[in-house]
């Protein structure tokens, strides 16, 4: 699923210390297994972490804690280890 622009100058949400909460529909998922942050504009952002609940999957969780690079797609893809670890089995 893509969002496109979740920042809101008027909302403050991405502030220091605050907890945001989004809804986003997209296609059926069993498994999450990888997300990607995107950073635009001159001040930076650290975000701890990123957790994803979805209707049918556990819910996981994305530790960050570091600063995003400016206009790059920044993130984590465990979609090959999860799927090694099941072919493991």
């Amino acid at each position: 699923v893509y969002a496109p622009r979740l920042d809101d100058p008027y909302s403050r949400t991405f502030e220091s210390c605050s907890t945001d909460t989004y809804t986003l529909y997209g296609p059926c998922t069993y498994q999450i297994c990888y997300l990607y942050l995107y950073r635009s504009g001159y001040d930076g952002w650290k975000p701890e972490s990123v957790t994803v609940y979805g209707y049918y999957t556990r819910s996981i969780t994305f530790y960050y804690n570091t600063w995003i690079p400016d206009d790059i797609w920044y993130g984590f893809n465990y979609c090959n280890a999860a799927s090694d670890s099941k072919s493991a089995m």
